[in-house]
């Protein structure tokens, strides 16, 4: 009876979703990047750090679509293996961020009184830093790279992600199968695992798709300012970083990959969007 009840569920929000038709613009575009992500070996035309001084700074043209940098490397080629880091860096960090925040969050809603207070009070110190400034503050600690990064992303995220499983356990914690859970003598971390988060994902899923974008932005804004992943890897903030040298006589080296950064951010706020819409009663049609 549950499983057909959260089959019924699954079909209403997939509905509603489907009818959404910038949601699924946007999921489009979201698959296309992955797509393009996992198959960038064999979708790019060119060796992404291979140089070609002779050929450096080329307009778009029929060899380079989207010409070349001041090492005569393809920039079409780099876009698409950009997309494989930034998407990496996106899920990585955020599934650090859900994991660490959701475990605190329920534990903290959950137990409440003395263990709450102080979860909370240390996800306040953390929130009371802009995101970004934290994230900075730990890749400076903990030393440039492709790992560190998603950690610093990861861990500057982890306070939205405690507060949006906390707030929902609050209100599960008081269902009457719960108090039927504990009259029954469950283990305390059986009830959080089996009986709590399946409760709290709906939020939690909008919130990763919307965070997704945000760990995008802030990596690319990190590796703009040289914090983050560094040359010659493919990374959209680091071209950008390079290309702003040039902008005045080859505008192009920044355009594309700033405009790769807003297809993608675009698309998961298009999808998160959707999601909210789907997975909220009151905002149905």
């Amino acid at each position: 009876m549950e499983e057909k009840k959260s089959r019924s569920q699954l079909m209403t929000v997939l509905k509603t979703l489907s009818r959404n038709k910038m949601a699924i613009f946007g999921l489009i575009i979201l698959l296309l990047l992955l797509i393009m992500g996992i198959l960038a070996d064999f979708i790019a035309p060119y060796d992404y750090a291979k140089q070609d001084l002779a050929n450096a700074f080329q307009h778009p043209n029929a060899q380079h679509l989207f010409g070349t940098d001041e090492f005569g490397r393809d920039i079409f080629s780099r876009i698409i293996y950009g997309a494989r880091t930034s998407l990496l860096v996106g899920f990585v960090s955020v599934g650090i961020a859900v994991i660490v925040g959701g475990a605190l969050g329920a534990v903290a809603g959950y137990y409440g009184k003395r263990v709450d207070n102080f979860i909370m009070r240390l996800m306040d110190v953390l929130l009371a830093i802009p995101q970004t400034l934290l994230a900075i503050a730990i890749v400076a600690a903990l030393g440039t790279g492709l790992t560190n990064l998603m950690i610093a992303v990861g861990i500057s995220a982890v306070p939205t992600y405690a507060r949006i499983v906390r707030a929902s356990v609050l209100t599960i914690r008081e269902e009457e199968y719960i108090e039927a859970a504990k009259a029954s003598g469950t283990a305390n971390i059986k009830i959080i695992v089996r009986h709590i988060l399946p409760n709290c994902i709906a939020p939690v899923i909008v919130q990763v798709t919307l965070g997704m974008a945000g760990a995008i932005l802030t990596a690319a804004g990190m590796s703009f300012i040289g914090l983050g992943i560094q040359p010659p890897n493919a990374e959209w903030g680091n071209m950008l970083s390079t290309g702003r040298d040039y902008i005045r006589g080859y505008s192009y080296m920044t355009m594309f990959p700033g405009l790769a950064i807003v297809i993608t951010v675009l698309s998961l706020n298009l999808l998160g969007d959707g999601l909210r819409d789907a997975l909220d009663p009151k905002l149905r049609n």
